[in-house]
């Protein structure tokens, strides 16, 4: 999820449904060719993005835009504008997609510096940037310790953050969560069963309550007969106050 870089290329895999991009073992980005449920961490990721009041929303890690089918399933209308460094990805979406993606526009560059050129504000923005090194994939530095805070100050009011976790080589995952939520005042962490990421809904205004949180979430992944929804644990985060 995301683009990763280092030893191996990702390797397409044709499926029923579209294609996905794997690489150490590891889904980068699965690529459907009508909406649905991708019955993996993008279902939840699009549910996160949904949360969203507004439809002005960034991916940082296109790869080849796994999120889009399930979001729009969702009933999310989003305008979405993604960047990466490797177009393969949204080139092979705009292959498997049609008509039903809706608006998207990409740009093959590097996310911290697109993000910082960006002038207008965002609705939501996900951060999906992972690297692969020694057969595995991890989160870079970059998503640590530079896009947290850059994304604050790219988000409108009330905007929100969904950063999708992965172990980091040389960072515990306290340190890794503490470091990408501290510049934000509450937070929302997603487990999964059946997976190893994590998800952080992150933002400046309090939400309703996690319980809420849950159930829109959960409400829809039911609703696009995900198998995520009873694979995932919705949590509050303490985040110090500032």
């Amino acid at each position: 999820m995301g683009r990763p870089t280092g030893e191996a290329e990702p390797e397409l895999q044709r499926t029923p449904g579209g294609a996905r991009l794997v690489q150490n073992g590891s889904v980068l980005s699965e690529v459907l060719s009508q909406p649905g449920p991708t019955d993996s961490v993008f279902d939840v990721l699009a549910a996160a993005m949904n949360l969203s009041t507004g439809n002005r929303a960034g991916i940082l890690g296109f790869a080849g835009g796994g999120v889009i089918a399930p979001l729009r399933a969702m009933g999310g209308q989003h305008d979405l504008a993604g960047v990466d460094l490797d177009d393969a990805g949204y080139k092979l979406f705009c292959e498997v997609s049609d008509d039903w993606r809706g608006a998207v526009k990409f740009s093959k560059a590097d996310a911290a510096q697109w993000l910082r050129s960006r002038r207008a504000p965002f609705d939501v923005l996900l951060e999906d940037l992972s690297i692969a090194r020694d057969g595995d994939v991890f989160k870079p530095d970059v998503s640590i310790d530079t896009l947290p805070r850059l994304i604050r100050s790219k988000l409108k009011p009330g905007g929100l953050a969904v950063f999708n976790l992965l172990p980091a080589d040389d960072r515990t995952w306290t340190e890794m969560t503490k470091r990408v939520s501290d510049p934000f005042r509450h937070g929302i962490r997603i487990t999964f069963e059946s997976f190893y990421n994590q998800v952080l809904i992150l933002g400046s205004r309090p939400f309703s309550d996690a319980r809420e949180v849950s159930r829109r979430i959960r409400a829809s992944l039911t609703a696009i007969q995900s198998a995520m929804s009873s694979d995932i644990q919705i949590r509050a985060m303490r985040l110090a106050k500032r």
